[in-house]
């Protein structure tokens, strides 16, 4: 046993294997905010030195990362947030994930399937009601104080060199639609909004109004009246059925985190109807027991550790396929799924210099298209003065959600993380025995539900029903140690949050990088299906030469999520952000 911890024990051996580019880094004394935005981190320290504790910083980075990135986040969305408590030393998740409407499932029975970008893609927003829940509790400051940045911002901020691609692409998407859509979202007029650039000064004047009235009224500002009704009659319009019950019936969960021990460290992470965390956990437990499959001091990059990875997220990615859904709708066999005795037997499947067949991952069916574009999601991490800690992660889905604006707000379109399709779904099988595959849609041979959009195949427990939480992605994670808060990390980017945030998590655990190694380093994403393994162009030609030699089936891909990350060090806290989203830490 002393053996096999000396093995996992930390190492600082690989300062030379981090992407040759480099991500904005900080190290910081007494506290940090990494986001996707200095505007975002720095209104999150301005919320820390007011008496605000990590939670109220974790709210108001949130707020401003709703204002000057609409591609990704905002109170149009929603999201997660793990949250860990220095002097009781509890944690809890609260969920703050977008319900479907009552009359969405009756409108699908029909469909072919749910099209993204539109009215019926349009799910109630949480987050409003999410960070004033998340604030009451747990939070210091009062929830108006915590909106003053954002409401500053969006009076004017100048365009981040990133939004500006994103105004780009959305143009060059949707040269007829796109340029209106912009203009809207910054009250600007229509040849204006295609000549946006990075420095420009803008205004998001109609959600600066939103905002006044949300730090006056609260959180029922959205929820009924005006801003409310403003909402129903856009997705309305646009051909959606969210009706004023549906907003008034929204309410947060509070939820127990999930949990697992990874190199005598405790990482914490959040339930369904996040999937992330339970394939964070399984991916962690599998690959606990690979250890000397993989020599440590070769480093991230090397092959015989991508390897395991990928078999590891093939399992856990296959399992999501198969079992999960909203639990308040579905009995979702977790205790299996998370059970240690299922990750050995798991491990023991891994073979070293092969893949297995299609449906010997997980517990065990059969393959969809390349994984979609990932714009619109956010990530916060917070570690305060006292060793509080929050890792938050927000969503409007893909980039500038349902492309719906009503009173300044982007709307998402959650509803297409649902599995449809042109048959009822199969039930999830049982975990104990083998299933037979069935022939099913012609996109989708053996296996008959899929998301719309992120190529994620699914079970009847991820059906639309009304009031339910679809199936997300969404991982943030807090890993515990001796020194209390050790890392607090998470990601945006479909299904591949997963693949970054686990990255990140043996980087720093397993291989010793600092933060700023451990964001930029080349990831990998495998997710079952397509049965693809993805990598970043920085990977080294020898190792993905190596993997194809393996099985696997390497396709570059330009980024595989963006993620932030602050780690404890000897003297403080060391925080970075992605270099592939242009975000910035923050701290004092």
């Amino acid at each position: 046993m002393a053996l096999f911890w000396s093995a996992l024990a930390p190492s600082s051996a690989f300062a030379g294997t981090a992407a040759s580019v480099s991500a904005p880094f900080l190290h910081a004394r007494h506290a940090a905010v990494a986001s996707d935005s200095r505007a975002a981190s720095a209104a999150g320290v301005e919320i820390l030195k007011a008496g605000g504790n990590a939670v109220d910083a974790a709210c108001a980075a949130t707020l401003a990362l709703g204002v000057v990135n609409p591609f990704a986040s905002g109170l149009g969305g929603g999201g997660f947030a793990l949250i860990y408590l220095a002097k009781t030393g509890k944690a809890t998740v609260l969920d703050f994930r977008e319900t479907a409407p009552a009359a969405l499932a009756g409108r699908l029975k029909d469909a072919v399937g749910l099209k993204p970008q539109s009215g019926l893609s349009v799910g109630v927003p949480g987050e409003a009601r999410g960070l004033a829940e998340l604030v009451r509790r747990f939070g210091a400051l009062p929830f108006s104080r915590c909106v003053e940045p954002a409401l500053r911002l969006a009076r004017g901020f100048a365009v981040s060199p990133w939004l500006a691609q994103q105004i780009r692409d959305e143009i060059e998407r949707n040269p007829t639609s796109g340029p209106d859509l912009i203009a809207k979202i910054f009250s600007v007029d229509r040849q204006i909004a295609t000549q946006l650039r990075a420095g420009d000064r803008v205004a998001r004047l109609a959600l600066a109004a939103t905002l006044e009235r949300l730090q006056r009224e609260g959180p029922a500002s959205l929820y009924a009246g005006d801003t409310a009704a403003a909402i129903v009659d856009a997705v309305t319009a646009a051909g959606g059925v969210l009706a004023p019950a549906d907003l008034a019936a929204f309410v947060p969960i509070e939820r127990q985190p999930l949990a697992v021990d990874f190199l005598r460290r405790h990482v914490l992470t959040v339930p369904p109807p996040s999937a992330g965390g339970t394939i964070i956990v399984e991916a962690l437990g599998i690959l606990a027991h690979r250890v000397t499959a993989w020599k440590r001091e070769a480093g991230p990059n090397a092959p015989d550790y991508l390897h395991n990875l990928a078999e590891a997220l093939k399992h856990g990615f296959a399992d999501r396929a198969r079992f999960l859904g909203d639990p308040a709708f579905s009995r979702l066999p977790l205790a299996h799924l998370l059970d240690a005795r299922y990750h050995r037997e798991l491990a023991q499947r891994i073979q070293p210099d092969r893949v297995l067949a299609h449906d010997d991952y997980g517990t065990q069916m059969k393959s969809p298209t390349e994984p979609a574009r990932d714009g619109g999601t956010a990530h916060v991490s917070v570690v305060d003065k006292t060793g509080n800690a929050v890792a938050l992660t927000s969503t409007i889905n893909l980039e500038f959600g349902a492309r719906i604006v009503a009173g300044g707000i982007v709307l998402n379109d959650q509803m297409d993380d649902f599995t449809t399709a042109t048959e009822p779904c199969g039930e999830p099988p049982s975990f104990a025995r083998r299933v037979p595959s069935r022939e099913g849609l012609e996109t989708l041979p053996g296996f008959p539900c899929q998301t719309p959009v992120f190529a994620l195949t699914g079970s009847q427990a991820n059906r639309p029903a009304p009031g339910k939480r679809p199936v997300s992605s969404m991982s943030p994670s807090i890993v515990l140690g001796d020194r209390g808060v050790e890392l607090v990390t998470g990601a945006a980017g479909g299904p591949r949050i997963v693949s970054a945030t686990l990255q990140i998590l043996i980087d720093v655990l397993a291989f010793g990088l600092d933060a700023q190694q451990a964001v930029a380093t080349p990831r990998v994403h495998h997710q079952w299906e397509p049965d693809i393994l993805y990598y970043e162009p920085g990977l080294p030609a020898e190792t993905v030469k190596a993997l194809e030699n393996k099985g696997q089936r390497p396709t570059s891909r330009p980024d595989i999520g963006k993620a932030n990350a602050i780690v404890r060090s000897r003297s403080g806290l060391d925080a970075a952000a992605d270099p592939r989203s242009g975000g910035e830490a923050v701290g004092y």
